[in-house]
């Protein structure tokens, strides 16, 4: 649940915006009021959030990571299933032309005599 609203606080948009109003904010306050002198509560916020980016994108990258490992597992498993049906097809096939082969010899012999 969290995550997902931090993701969708991250969204390119909303996240430019906000991080817009806060540095706007944050100069604002420190140059009328002396607000913040040494930057270290900017600072403080600006690596928290920092870290907390990192945190998602890596759990992110993680969960897409296994999406993709198991999308992979299914694409061979089903690969594996064609070749096995097309070895079917191809030996029901190599049948059907003996067959064919047989019949038209059988019957090319039959009109000879």
């Amino acid at each position: 649940m969290l995550k997902r609203l931090y993701l969708k606080f991250r969204e390119e948009r909303v996240f430019l915006r906000a991080l817009c109003v806060f540095v706007f904010t944050a100069l604002t306050l420190h140059y009328t009021i002396g607000y913040d002198a040494d930057w270290g509560g900017t600072n403080l916020t600006l690596s928290i959030e920092a870290a907390i980016a990192s945190a998602v994108i890596m759990m992110e990258q993680k969960r897409s990571g296994d999406i993709q490992q198991r999308q992979l597992e299914a694409l061979l498993a089903m690969a594996e299933s064609a070749r096995e049906r097309d070895a079917e097809q191809i030996a029901l096939m190599r049948a059907l032309k003996e067959s064919d082969e047989r019949l038209l010899k059988a019957l090319t012999e039959g009109e000879k005599s």
